[in-house]
C-alpha cells in the first residue's frame, strides 16, 4: 500500500496463468474445430445437396488442414510468417507479444481433381443419384441452423475441456 492511500496491484501471477489458460484453450479450440470438420464433412455426404459419390472416391477423398493466421490488426512481427500451416497435432505458439493476435482456421478440402468441378459447377447436370449437386459442402456453411450446430460444437468442446480449471 502507498502512503498516498491507494495500492499496488502486482498481476505477474495473474499474467501468467493467462497466457497457459490462452495456451490451453488455443490447443482444445484447434481439437474442436476438427471435430467441427469432421462435423461438416459428414453433413455434405448426408444433407442435400450432397457429395457426389456415384463414380469415383470423392466421399472419401477429403483432407483437413489447420492454419494459424496473424489478424489483419497485429503488429509486425508476432507470427513467424503471416500464413503459417500448423500440423493438426500443434497448436501456434502463444506469447505475450502475439496473444489473441492470431486466428485458427480448418480448411476442409476434397483432393480429386474433379472436386472443383463438381463443387463449383453451374451446368444443368443430370444428376445419377437424387440429392446429390453441386455447392455440396459450402452449402451447409450457408445454413444457419448448421452452422451455428458446427460453432457450439467447438463451444461446448471448449466449456467441457475447461470445466476442470
Amino acid at each position: 500500500m502507498s502512503n498516498s492511500g491507494g495500492f499496488t496491484l502486482n498481476l505477474t501471477d495473474h499474467d501468467k496463468r493467462m497466457l497457459k489458460m490462452s495456451d490451453k484453450v488455443d490447443k482444445i479450440t484447434k481439437v474442436a474445430m476438427f471435430e467441427a470438420a469432421a462435423a461438416l464433412k459428414k453433413d455434405a455426404d448426408e444433407i442435400e445437396p450432397m457429395t457426389p459419390h456415384l463414380h469415383g472416391n470423392l466421399r472419401g477423398n477429403v483432407s483437413r488442414s489447420a492454419k494459424a493466421k496473424a489478424k489483419k490488426n497485429a503488429k509486425a512481427g508476432t507470427t513467424t510468417k503471416e500464413d503459417m500451416q500448423i500440423h493438426p497435432e500443434w497448436a501456434p505458439k502463444i506469447t505475450s507479444e502475439n496473444l489473441g493476435k492470431q486466428l485458427l482456421s480448418v480448411l476442409v478440402t476434397y483432393c480429386a481433381p474433379y472436386a472443383a468441378r463438381w463443387h463449383e459447377t453451374t451446368d444443368n447436370i443430370n444428376w445419377s443419384e437424387t440429392g446429390v449437386g453441386p455447392k455440396f459442402l459450402e452449402a451447409k456453411m450457408a445454413r444457419k441452423d448448421l452452422r451455428d450446430r458446427y460453432f457450439n460444437l467447438i463451444a461446448d468442446r471448449i466449456k467441457q475441456e475447461l470445466a476442470g480449471d
